[in-house]
């Protein structure tokens, strides 16, 4: 019979023996892979310009800008450090790859002052320098955008790279950090002088050329320090597309369109109105293939939009690959989607992004003014229709139950000015006012079905059934919005502004605090529901899992970062309320603790994903590691401040709402009736609720840019839908018919 046992290797032979294995191992690893010849990069020529918009294209106006649809096609946002971008701002944006001026002043002063030309760069002993780099150096500096202006030309310049800058413009471009430009030309007067510059410096090798095809003002929209040019802005546009003419007739001449990267841009705005440019490319695109289809980029996420900041990573890594390691850029390579879209549907795609984004611009502002000054009187109103009880109980029911429709209408409004995005209404009319008619329509659509399916539906009868109702459609449209694309949300009412450039995708501060608001109040009335019949257990699993739902929907599909420490703790508070655990300091060390956790985890596991991939995230623990924490800091303290000073109907609206809130809370009596405490007494998850709302509003408006917005917003949602909380446990306590209460 065979022993079970084995014989033991003697340790003296074994260690060695390992050993040899490892070296082996580690040689082999270490071996080179036999060496395979690299294929040198394609040949790129950016052509830049500004004031151009895709609006301003036609077959026979402009052939060789609408030629450009024969690759990809896209929109610019050009926004840099003020509203509307000059022609250096443009520039410097590229140089920098993150946002850059040239204007050394305010906002305000901004919007009257002329922009100034580019000048040309001048030859000092043996170099070429940008005479004002230096100055733009400054600036920037002094700016919190962390720009440093000379990154694209120094980043070149270090790999050698050779160049060629034809004017003014190109010169920022390709100009190192200490101004010098490596190869430049200013005597290109003519569109046959460019074309002949860039030919010949094509076919001697130059591998990345960047042309500055001229400047579009518009007469009728320039600052009033800025004299109106001679030429019409159809003129100065037919001038710019006679650049870009030659410039496609040199590359065909020397490298062929099929090899060489064409990319044709607007870097800045004809006047004091953002707008979205025109962007087009051509020839091979980073990462394999060409150009064909539709712009975008990572940055961005949306389909035919990308950045200034975007055209810097571009430009390198067709110059240099994918991985050229440049540090501090904060855009994403351009690349395209959609191949074989047909031309017209492109172009109607990328002219409708501008129209969409002009027509909701205007209204925006009174927009929020309407709807901040209305819930001031409904707050108004409410206090007056809760207290009095006029005409007998039949009256009484009748004004409860108007009340009830009104606040939820109020509440409504906020997913419908989302929702409104699905119908085109910015098509309808060229005017501002018919604009408002067709999004006023578009929005009261929506208003009018959600607010019925609130008080038709099944949970009509539950006093805290259209809070509910509301609070997850609001949740859900901008979840589902998020998860495909931030469709809805993009030059929405409420949402984003693509000319603003903020953010692009995902959930910025409104929707956030509308998103983080309706999940809180369709969990209270789930959770409420829940403990009401006796079934705890359910309801701690109900919010526990709910509100790790919403961190990911806002934290990852909506990349978030200053939303998950609100929405967290709010969750977290809410949970150990619904399962009875009393609420002391130390675990509410131990749940803020856990949010950082979890927060850092999230951010630390974006940010070692591939730079493509990552969302804001990872790109702020990425500003963490390059020092630029203070900088975040002192720029969302100072978009906060400016918010509160600059908009007293916003900071009145947050004030009362505030108040309005706190004594909800605080003093349950205040409204001169005892329908709050019959509330609580009846909804037992209800007070412990809005405690977290408080805390959500509260956590959200300290740690995010702009966060003064994100109470007042929240509260515009959760405040009337409370209202009609308490008008329907009123309703509940009248008599009916016989004299009984009606919840009897």
């Amino acid at each position: 019979m065979p022993s079970l046992t084995t014989r033991r290797p003697r340790a003296g032979t074994t260690l060695p023996r390992l050993i040899g294995v490892l070296v082996v191992l580690a040689a082999l690893l270490a071996a080179p892979l036999p060496a395979r010849a690299a294929e040198p990069p394609a040949p790129l020529v950016v052509v830049g310009f500004s004031g151009v918009r895709w609006s301003d294209v036609s077959a026979e106006a402009t052939p060789a800008l609408a030629s450009m649809s024969e690759g990809a096609i896209g929109t610019v946002a050009v926004r840099s450090v003020f509203t509307a971008a000059c022609p250096a701002d443009g520039w410097l944006g590229l140089s920098a790859g993150r946002r850059a001026t040239a204007f050394d002043g305010t906002s305000a002063e901004h919007a009257a002052a002329a922009c100034e030309p580019v000048a040309d760069p001048v030859a000092r002993g043996t170099t070429t320098v940008q005479p004002d780099f230096a100055e733009y150096r400054r600036i920037a500096e002094g700016d919190t955008f962390s720009a440093e202006p000379g990154t694209l030309g120094q980043a070149l310049a270090d790999a050698g790279t050779p160049t060629l800058a034809v004017g003014p413009g190109a010169g920022i471009a390709l100009a190192g950090t200490d101004g010098t430009v490596p190869r430049h030309v200013g005597d290109a007067d003519t569109p046959a002088a460019v074309g002949g510059h860039v030919q010949d410096a094509l076919e001697s090798g130059t591998r990345v050329v960047v042309v500055d095809a001229g400047v579009v003002r518009d007469p009728e929209d320039l600052p009033a320090d800025e004299t109106a040019p001679a030429s019409s802005r159809a003129e100065q546009v037919a001038a710019v597309d006679e650049v870009v003419a030659a410039v496609q007739r040199a590359v065909a001449a020397s490298t062929g369109a099929d090899a060489t990267t064409l990319l044709a841009v607007s870097l800045a705005d004809a006047g004091r109105t953002a707008h979205l440019q025109f962007g087009a490319a051509t020839g091979p695109q980073p990462g394999a293939g060409d150009y064909d289809g539709l712009l975008g980029s990572r940055s961005t996420r949306q389909t035919a939009i990308v950045q200034t900041t975007d055209l810097t990573p571009t430009v390198l890594a067709l110059a240099l690959g994918s991985d050229h390691g440049t540090p501090g850029l904060v855009g994403a390579p351009v690349t395209s989607t959609d191949a074989g879209t047909p031309a017209g549907d492109r172009e109607e795609k990328v002219r409708d992004l501008d129209a969409a984004a002009q027509a909701v611009q205007p209204l925006v502002g009174p927009f929020f003014t309407v709807w901040g000054a209305s819930q001031i009187v409904l707050y108004g109103v409410a206090t007056l229709a809760l207290r009095r009880a006029w005409g007998g109980h039949r009256g009484r029911r009748r004004v409860l139950a108007w009340l009830r429709a009104l606040t939820v209408v109020f509440g409504a409004v906020c997913a419908s000015t989302f929702l409104a995005n699905t119908i085109p209404w910015w098509r309808h009319g060229d005017s501002t006012g018919s604009h408002l008619l067709a999004v006023t329509g578009a929005v009261a659509l929506y208003v009018a079905i959600i607010t019925a399916l609130a008080l038709l539906g099944p949970w009509r009868r539950a006093a805290l059934g259209p809070l509910g109702f509301v609070g997850f459609v609001t949740a859900a449209v901008l979840a589902v919005d998020c998860a495909t694309g931030s469709r809805l949300i993009t030059s929405s009412l409420n949402g984003l502004q693509p000319v603003v450039a903020g953010r692009f995708y995902g959930l910025g501060n409104q929707q956030f605090a509308l998103f983080a608001t309706g999940s809180l109040l369709f969990t209270i009335a789930v959770a409420d529901r829940l403990v009401r019949s006796g079934r705890r257990r359910a309801a701690v699993a109900t919010v526990a899992g709910l509100g790790l739902v919403a961190t990911y929907v806002d934290g990852v599909l909506g990349s978030d970062f200053g939303g998950p420490p609100a929405i967290l703790p709010a969750f977290g508070f809410l949970t150990l309320v619904v399962a009875g655990v009393r609420i002391t300091w130390r675990r509410v060390v131990v749940i803020l603790g856990a949010t950082v956790l979890v927060l850092a985890a999230i951010s630390v596991a974006d940010w070692l994903r591939p730079v493509d991939d990552q969302t804001h995230l990872g790109r702020f623990v990425q500003t963490l590691v390059d020092g630029g924490a203070w900088q975040v800091v002192e720029r969302k303290a100072a978009q906060n401040l400016r918010i509160l000073y600059g908009n007293w109907l916003l900071s009145l609206v947050l004030a009362l709402a505030a108040v309005f809130i706190a004594f909800v809370l605080v003093r349950r009596k205040v409204l001169g009736v005892s329908v709050l405490r019959r509330a609580y007494e009846r909804h037992p998850v209800l007070k412990p609720g809005l405690a977290c709302l408080l805390v959500l509003l509260g956590i959200g408006f300290a740690v995010n840019d702009s966060g003064a917005a994100v109470p007042a917003v929240g509260a515009m949602l959760a405040v009337p839908l409370i209202t009609a909380c308490c008008t329907r446990v009123l309703d509940e306590d009248l008599p009916d018919a016989e004299g009984e209460p009606a919840r009897a």
